[in-house]
């Protein structure tokens, strides 16, 4: 077994040499969110050198008043001599069986670049709409207290997720995001009544990462819900099915297509899962009931079946909305 220390070289080498990073945020970022039993890493033979390096991050999700578990793709990379071999691809699998096994719901990445979209929908990744409109301040901000901010930050998001699903931060989470912005000259500042996530770039001007409203304004109205945002992939499907089911925000219209069957009291259709072989099977909706019944088949015994991000299609409160104020 590798030791903690030496796993946190090799991931900070291969951190280091693809994003660069400053030796700052490494060390923050080391500090407060490496996980050696949730990072995932290939070597060389002698491992000397870090060749591909996948790691999740827990967090929890909430909509109204249901929580459940969802896990965050970070640093996925390959070192460039070694691209194309599909080492990532393997790591992302080992990753999402590992969530699954921890019990989330479902996975979630905010891509880097516009063709990064492609690469992840071919694991079952389906792309995200609500990116946030964030202004930049015209002037400075005025710093917040440490618990004032946190408790307005906890008071936007439990208000924002009476409407979306929301990706929360543990207060752990949220000092790192707010160790991140000090590292460039920001913070967590007011003026008059809207309050900012700020940083300053090269040139010392102010931007904004993420602006909250008063109070009295809607907490959905500052997002764009047609702005490509991140992507998803549902993990525990009976499970997320079931959830939806319950509340009431499964719309039936798109499995009709692939049902097998379908009619006031039912709905039937397969679904094939490569990332996670224990979702394949056959589902039934069983619409007046708002029940789930699951029963696993072998790939060459289902018919039609959907694929996971075909699936989502049916959950459009999730997958259009899902709003995440600011991820790393």
């Amino acid at each position: 077994m590798r030791l903690k220390a030496e796993t946190q070289r090799l991931y900070e080498e291969i951190w280091r040499t693809t994003f660069g990073d400053s030796e700052e945020f490494i060390a923050l970022y080391s500090r407060t969110t490496f996980d050696p039993h949730r990072t995932h890493l290939l070597t060389a033979l002698d491992q000397s050198r870090a060749l591909s390096h996948v790691q999740y991050l827990p967090y929890l999700m909430r909509y109204h008043d249901q929580w459940w578990r969802a896990g965050y793709i970070s640093g996925a990379a390959t070192a460039s001599d070694q691209r194309g071999k599909g080492l990532v691809q393997h790591l992302m699998q080992a990753s999402h069986q590992q969530m699954w096994r921890e019990g989330c719901l479902c996975a979630f990445l905010i891509p880097a670049e516009e063709w990064l979209y492609q690469f992840y929908r071919q694991m079952g990744y389906a792309t995200l709409y609500g990116k946030r409109c964030t202004p930049t301040p015209e002037a400075n901000p005025s710093d917040l207290p440490s618990i004032e901010a946190w408790q307005h930050y906890r008071s936007w998001q439990a208000a924002l997720a009476e409407q979306h699903p929301t990706v929360t931060h543990s207060y752990h989470q949220w000092r790192t995001l707010r160790e991140s912005l000090a590292l460039e000259g920001g913070g967590v500042g007011t003026i008059g009544a809207r309050t900012y996530y700020y940083y300053r770039d090269a040139k010392e001007e102010t931007k904004s990462v993420l602006a909250i409203p008063p109070a009295e304004e809607p907490a959905d109205g500052a997002f764009d819900l047609f702005a490509p945002f991140g992507m998803l992939c549902p993990l525990r499907i009976a499970e997320l099915l079931t959830w939806a089911i319950e509340l009431g925000v499964l719309e039936e219209d798109p499995l009709l297509p692939a049902a097998l069957y379908h009619d006031e009291q039912r709905i039937v259709f397969d679904l094939l899962d490569e990332q996670i072989p224990t979702n394949s099977g056959r589902y039934c909706v069983l619409r007046q009931r708002r029940q789930l019944l699951f029963a696993p088949r072998p790939n060459d015994r289902l018919i039609k079946p959907l694929t996971p991000d075909q699936l989502l299609a049916a959950l459009p409160t999730l997958q259009h909305t899902l709003v995440y104020a600011m991820m790393e």
